[in-house]
């Protein structure tokens, strides 16, 4: 029986001025876009809605396509989407109500059946935060974090931190393990890697890192939902990494390196319980904070 534990800090760190970015706006009012960012995001690159709209203006990917944006948790390049979406909706719809409103409701809607309740509600919202609009901070997300495996004859330590910026995400990992043998705690191995992923596209990044060994990695999905496939100096399969959870609270982690190790259970708020079995330590307990 072993004990995984793990704990995680998603902050928010600034690098820019919603003034800043409001220049990249055109053929729209800047407050009322700068207002929108409140509304949609609260000023975050990095918010994902349970349908999968993306950053700060909350474009859905099919709806960026369209207008050639490809990584929607780039800010500049969400704003310029979301500004194109805006002129098409009152070019389509010939009024600023109808454009606001479509924005939520969507412009088929709107063009079949009129702006129902929510298309209200929404437009006066966004109306209400344009006029209290103010030049504000652009949030990005920075993770810090620690983890750790215990059993009877091995303890092994890993914190990891990473911050991302537009199109880019910087990251850094330490690992740190001790072994018992006849009666006496020895230092085992320890590693640091550095790395950094660039994403061409919202759902898809690749990087690489460097410590004991050049590696590179491909992900697929969002930041919080991905499968990261890792390639020891590009070769050979170094690591496989699988992220589910869903919406009612359940998750699975899949890793494998030279080792295979699978949790899961369940959420409560955000505390994750569960079962880990590991190939080289059996069964253990798993917490995550």
């Amino acid at each position: 029986m072993f004990l995984n534990f793990e704990y995680t800090f998603l902050g928010k760190y600034s690098y820019m001025k919603s003034s800043d970015l409001l220049k990249y706006v055109w053929a729209q009012d800047r407050t009322l876009i700068g207002g929108q960012m409140y509304v949609e995001s609260n000023y975050y690159t990095h918010a994902i809605s349970s349908s999968h709209a993306i950053g700060l203006l909350q474009l859905k990917p099919v709806v960026a396509q369209d207008f050639g944006i490809d990584n929607l948790f780039n800010p500049i390049d969400n704003i310029t989407g979301a500004s194109a979406y805006h002129s098409f909706l009152y070019k389509l719809l010939q009024s600023e109500k109808s454009e606001i409103a479509a924005y939520y409701q969507g412009p088929n809607s709107v063009l079949k059946n009129g702006i129902n309740s929510s298309g209200l509600y929404y437009y006066k919202k966004v109306k209400k935060a344009q006029k209290n609009y103010k030049n504000t901070k652009i949030f990005s997300p920075i993770l810090i974090g620690i983890q750790g495996s215990v059993s009877q004859n091995f303890f092994e330590l890993n914190s990891y931190s990473g911050l991302a910026y537009k199109n880019l995400e910087f990251y850094s990992t330490q690992n740190i393990s001790f072994i018992k043998s006849d009666n006496a705690t020895k230092f085992n191995d320890i590693n640091l890697n550095v790395g950094l992923m660039y994403f061409p596209k919202s759902d898809f990044s690749i990087g690489t890192s460097y410590g004991k060994n050049v590696n590179f990695y491909l992900r697929l999905g969002y930041p919080w939902t991905q499968n990261i496939l890792s390639l020891d100096n590009l070769k050979t399969l170094d690591s496989f990494y699988l992220n589910i959870e869903k919406k009612n609270g359940l998750w699975l982690k899949l890793y494998i390196d030279k080792k295979l190790q699978i949790a899961t259970g369940f959420s409560i708020y955000d505390i994750k319980f569960g079962m880990i079995f590991n190939s080289e330590y059996r069964i253990g307990v798993y917490m995550s904070l």
